[in-house]
């Protein structure tokens, strides 16, 4: 186990991190994309970067840091598929390309995975630590 992270939020980070590479892998062999290899390295490798810092923060940190860092993980990814790919207005907006049934699958299962892992991380009040109001 982590020093600082708690099991489930290591494997849902890590399984963030999987769909994220899938996702990838779509916009590579998926021709509905449009998406040139160029383009891809672009935005893929500095990504790529900070999620690998992310994670070794989640992995290594104390407790604080590792929820920290799965929470920015979980949000940072969830907005990200919103604003790039799944709202209609979006500058890569799935609604205007010809994406096939995987690219969309992967798309919203990502942002959820994302959704759960942020709601996950987020601070809990222990029941020992809670003051009564009366």
């Amino acid at each position: 186990m982590p020093r600082g992270g708690a099991r489930s939020l290591v494997l849902w980070s890590w399984i963030v991190l999987a769909l994220l590479a899938a996702h990838d892998v779509t916009h590579m062999v998926d021709d509905g994309l449009g998406t040139r290899l160029g383009q891809l390295a672009f935005v893929a490798l500095p990504q790529w970067l900070v999620l690998a810092i992310v994670m070794a923060i989640i992995l290594r940190g104390d407790r604080a840091q590792s929820r920290t860092s799965a929470q920015l993980l979980g949000i940072s990814v969830t907005v990200g598929f919103a604003v790039i790919h799944l709202l209609p207005f979006s500058p890569a907006a799935f609604w205007q390309l010809q994406p096939s049934v995987v690219s969309w699958v992967l798309a919203w299962v990502s942002a959820a995975a994302a959704l759960l892992l942020a709601v996950l991380a987020w601070p809990q009040q222990s029941a020992g630590h809670r003051t009564s109001a009366g």
